[in-house]
């Protein structure tokens, strides 16, 4: 599969996730969006991808950012950042630090154990 293809899934699985999250049946949505739910449904299924327009008339449907139907990972690392902060809840500030920079050194770790380059 092609990264195209992929990047078209991806967006239509965040897509689909949101809707659902939102609580929304896709005819409101296509709806809410001036199209036919099968024209909807092709974006969900990855079979068209949304232009920057409809992105963002998705984003505020859903009331999420674009980046949050654009991206892959965020719900995932939302849920993980979260319980960081719920692990870090109670903790003085110089304690918070000290936590962040051993979080810090462990990702150096790993990312030099498996060849990534973090971003930046």
């Amino acid at each position: 599969m092609s990264r195209q293809l992929q990047l078209r899934h991806i967006v239509g699985q965040r897509i689909k996730q949101k809707r659902m999250e939102a609580k929304l049946v896709q005819r409101t949505v296509a709806e809410e969006l001036n199209m036919s739910t099968e024209g909807y449904a092709r974006y969900e299924r990855g079979d068209s991808s949304p232009d920057v327009e409809l992105l963002g008339m998705l984003a505020k449907i859903f009331g999420c950012s674009v980046a949050e139907l654009v991206t892959e990972t965020s719900t995932a690392l939302n849920a993980q950042a979260q319980h960081i902060a719920n692990l870090m809840d109670g903790l003085g500030s110089s304690d918070r630090d000290e936590v962040v920079k051993i979080v810090e050194g462990v990702c150096a770790i790993a990312h030099k154990k498996y060849k990534k380059v973090p971003p930046k």
